[in-house]
């Protein structure tokens, strides 16, 4: 069986928002939560608690294999070449109130049995900011020149801003003060998780892609999310 949730993840944080009849505040991300295709009814029962019970976390509803085989087919149909709608995964989705704490609630959720990937992305907001945010991830293992070869695409980006570069120790700790408060949250944080990443701010328009895909699949990359600029 193939394995389509890595490609259902690049399709969601590569995307720019469109535009929705129901807006959300544009300091609120949206959380997919794509589950293993062999998920088992207690693991997947675990997991959507887990994401109820996460603070700021809000309408939480589970999408069935079939639900996501029209939503593809609609948005991407090359991606259907010999699948069927039992090859792809179910998922969880969620809105995530608190710009603090999404990114943190997005790794833990990616920790949990069941779970095949987290994936953290601005809510759909009308009108679209001029600016949204973007985290571009590294590999633990990523080496020097992969790094720089990810700084370098990053600052050619046409429209990109405020440039930052964050290690692996710091993104740990500013993630555990951030939740403080936040019941156990930065309790269920793992050092193993975080990653060093570029942070960004992106002038968009709203009329094309952002230029991150070709980042996204760099070596030594390991994810990029295009997030609310709070988040940053």
């Amino acid at each position: 069986m193939r394995r389509v949730a890595p490609v259902l993840a690049l399709l969601l944080l590569i995307a720019l928002p469109a535009c929705t009849s129901e807006p959300k505040d544009a300091g609120h991300a949206t959380l997919t939560v794509l589950l293993d295709q062999d998920v088992t009814s207690a693991q997947k029962s675990v997991a959507e608690q887990r994401l109820r019970a996460m603070p700021s976390v809000e309408d939480v509803a589970l999408e069935t294999r079939d639900q996501a085989y029209e939503k593809v087919r609609k948005d991407s149909p090359e991606l259907l070449a010999d699948l069927g709608p039992e090859d792809l995964p179910e998922s969880l989705h969620a809105t995530v109130t608190d710009a603090s704490v999404a990114e943190a609630v997005e790794l833990v959720m990616g920790t949990v049995d069941g779970v095949e990937a987290a994936v953290l992305r601005i809510a759909d907001v009308d009108p679209l900011p001029s600016r949204i945010g973007a985290i571009v991830r590294l590999e633990p293992t990523a080496t020097k020149e992969q790094r720089a070869a990810a700084e370098r695409a990053v600052r050619a980006l046409p429209r990109a801003e405020s440039i930052e570069f964050e290690d692996h120790d710091a993104a740990y700790e500013r993630l555990r003060k951030q939740c403080r408060d936040k019941g156990d949250l930065a309790a269920q944080l793992d050092s193993q998780v975080t990653r060093a990443s570029l942070r960004l701010r992106l002038a968009v328009d709203g009329k094309d892609r952002t230029g991150l895909p070709e980042i996204g699949r760099l070596d030594g990359v390991e994810a990029v999310r295009l997030v609310p600029v709070s988040m940053l």
